[in-house]
């Protein structure tokens, strides 16, 4: 498996980011800001690395450089509800690793 410091570089970086976006309108996908400068743009793993270490634009998203440091590592809101909502309907779905 790749580490993540190991992905897309150079033209491939170059080819993806402007696939991601056109297809998310050249905006920041948390604060909606537009990006005036190409360089201002970074690509964040919308579902983290550590939980999906994938690097496939499905999982990709622009973001400004303030918000990709404030969300870090985190789970996306929309996605941290569904998990808890599948654990309260199935709980032992979720049982902790030995």
């Amino acid at each position: 498996m790749r580490r993540k410091g190991d992905w897309l570089h150079g033209k491939a970086r170059r080819v993806i980011r402007d696939y991601v976006g056109q297809r998310d309108g050249w905006q920041c996908h948390y604060c909606r800001r537009p990006f005036e400068d190409v360089a201002a743009v970074t690509l964040d793993h919308y579902i983290p690395w550590s939980v999906w270490p994938t690097s496939k634009p499905r999982n990709l998203v622009l973001a400004c450089d303030p918000c990709n440091q404030a969300k870090a590592d985190a789970l996306p809101v929309v996605f941290a509800s569904l998990l808890l909502r599948l654990a309260a309907v199935d709980p032992d779905r979720f049982t902790a690793a030995a």
